[in-house]
């Protein structure tokens, strides 16, 4: 299932979706390999890798992202 990306990100508990829009726009969030810096980008859950930090993003039962990680961004 396709989500947009910012809600996907806020969905896992890195920031607000607002915030997430910010850390996208800012070219901090990478998808399969590659920067993306464009709102309204949609992942599937389910086959797309998401980065933030330099960390994979895991989807909601592997949920592994600490928010210690965001305080240094």
């Amino acid at each position: 299932m396709e989500i947009r990306l910012q809600k996907y990100m806020a969905d896992l508990g890195v920031a607000s979706r607002r915030k997430c829009e910010e850390y996208i726009l800012e070219g901090k969030v990478k998808v399969n390999g590659k920067i993306v810096d464009t709102l309204g980008t949609k992942v599937d859950e389910e086959k797309d890798e998401v980065e933030f930090l330099g960390k994979v993003l895991k989807n909601k039962n592997e949920k592994e992202f600490l928010w210690e990680d965001i305080e240094n961004c």
